[in-house]
């Protein structure tokens, strides 16, 4: 049974709630759920007033303050305004999984201005480390939640904030757009996500492309498949060693505190 269908299920045996989290953002029609969840599994976050004595074992009951403005409907089902779906997702979720999702509700227009103004009346939301690292690292120029969780692999790696969605004139005086990376230096990364690169004509494009990059324009784009996100020391190694050969001369420090934290890199990263 699909997230939509529980979830109104649910708001008829429990009128008082309101969708949220995750689930609310699914309702939005963005997908935040955790890589390889699927949304006929996800246990739906109900949203309730504190000491509400409500008890439902199919579902995640979370105890909030929750003013009226904050909530609306999608499809006739009482869920968290977008603005405050996006907060909820930026403040609970784990830091790679809550940047991914804010990069999505930016794209839709929230603003993360607002979000803070948003926070500031809210007890657990106002002094949140976790929330206001978010909000400071969201960027819309992710073209997928996975390019998101690359580009904070990146910046938690030690490595300087990259730009995203660079352009560079093409062969033909059209732009050509490299997903993140640093213009000054000339080196790029690119997230090759199944969906838009698995076919022989797609990586034979995006090769001919990369190439015509390197040769004529003196960018080095380093592609990464989906196990950079559990995996990413080989591809950040590599992108340390082109910045390097590319001009980068940072302090010593920043060296030393980037092989540390490859160096903790080498077990996985747990996924979300």
């Amino acid at each position: 049974m699909s997230l939509n269908t529980r979830a109104a299920h649910l708001i008829e045996r429990h009128p008082q709630a309101v969708i949220g989290h995750r689930s609310a953002a699914w309702l939005w029609g963005l997908d935040v759920l955790p890589p390889g969840s699927l949304q006929s599994d996800w246990r739906i976050e109900l949203l309730v007033p504190p000491g509400t004595a409500l008890y439902d074992p199919t579902c995640d009951v979370v105890e909030t303050d929750l003013p009226e403005h904050h909530t609306t409907q999608r499809a006739g089902i009482p869920v968290t305004s977008l603005s405050r779906t996006a907060l909820d997702c930026a403040r609970w979720l784990p830091r790679r999984e809550a940047i991914a999702a804010l990069d999505q509700f930016v794209r839709q227009g929230v603003n993360p201005a607002d979000l803070a103004a948003m926070a500031a009346p809210l007890a657990r939301y106002k002094r949140s480390k976790r929330l206001h690292q978010a909000l400071d690292l969201t960027d819309p120029g992710a073209e997928s939640p996975n390019e998101s969780r690359a580009r904070v692999t990146i910046i938690d790696a030690g490595f300087p904030r990259p730009r995203t969605q660079i352009p560079v004139m093409g062969p033909h005086g059209d732009w050509v757009y490299i997903d993140m990376g640093y213009e000054d230096l000339r080196v790029g990364l690119e997230y090759d996500g199944e969906k838009h690169h698995s076919s022989t004509a797609a990586r034979a494009h995006d090769e001919h492309r990369r190439r015509w990059l390197a040769s004529h324009m003196n960018w080095q784009v380093i592609p990464v498949a989906r196990d950079f996100l559990t995996y990413p020391t080989p591809y950040l190694e590599a992108l340390l060693a082109a910045m390097l050969e590319h001009g980068w001369d940072p302090p010593s420090e920043t060296i030393d505190d980037i092989a540390t934290r490859l160096f903790r890199l080498q077990n996985p990263i747990r996924v979300a």
